[in-house]
């Protein structure tokens, strides 16, 4: 089930004490002037939010910014997170297994013990990033320089014009199984 809800008010019924919601869509803010979110940049309101625990299975979360925000134990099942904002963000042990990341942010996130099995993270950034284990993953163009703690080429993933920890290019394309 897809519903629509603001960043303010996601916020304000996390604090209250709710944590499911299970295919929701984040709506952007723009006044008459365009003011806060504008009509196509990032839509901002949950940068550095406590967020542990929430359950965003299936949820649209494109240009979401959440960059600083912490995602512990999150369920992420299927979001889609397309051109999402996850610089320095928390996601320990979270849920990712079949989230769409293409072109999201995750500069220097902390995504230790989290579940990619399945993730397609065409053209992410996971520069200076904790990542664990990657598994059917679609790496295409993805930017993994300076990350640490991980395995991409292992298992079935799709490795092309990949950069890798060391800064060098696996120009592919390949399935890596090992």
């Amino acid at each position: 089930m897809v519903w629509k809800i603001t960043t303010d008010e996601l916020l304000a019924r996390y604090n209250a004490g709710e944590r499911d919601f299970a295919g929701v869509e984040i709506l952007r803010i723009v006044g008459e002037i365009g003011e806060r979110d504008g009509v196509d940049g990032q839509i901002t309101g949950l940068e550095g939010a406590e967020l542990r625990g929430i359950n965003l299975r299936g949820a649209n979360l494109e240009k979401l910014n959440l960059s600083g925000a912490d995602l512990t134990e999150a369920d992420l099942f299927g979001a889609y997170l397309g051109e999402a904002g996850l610089v320095k963000t928390i996601l320990r042990n979270t849920n990712l297994f079949s989230a769409n990341l293409t072109n999201a942010r995750l500069q220097c996130a902390d995504l230790t013990g989290a579940d990619m099995r399945h993730v397609k993270a065409v053209d992410a950034s996971f520069i200076g990033a904790k990542i664990g284990y990657l598994e059917r993953a679609d790496l295409t163009q993805a930017n993994f320089q300076g990350a640490v703690g991980m395995l991409i080429n292992g298992h079935f993933n799709v490795i092309w014009g990949t950069t890798m920890p060391d800064g060098s290019v696996e120009t592919g394309p390949y399935c890596i199984w090992k």
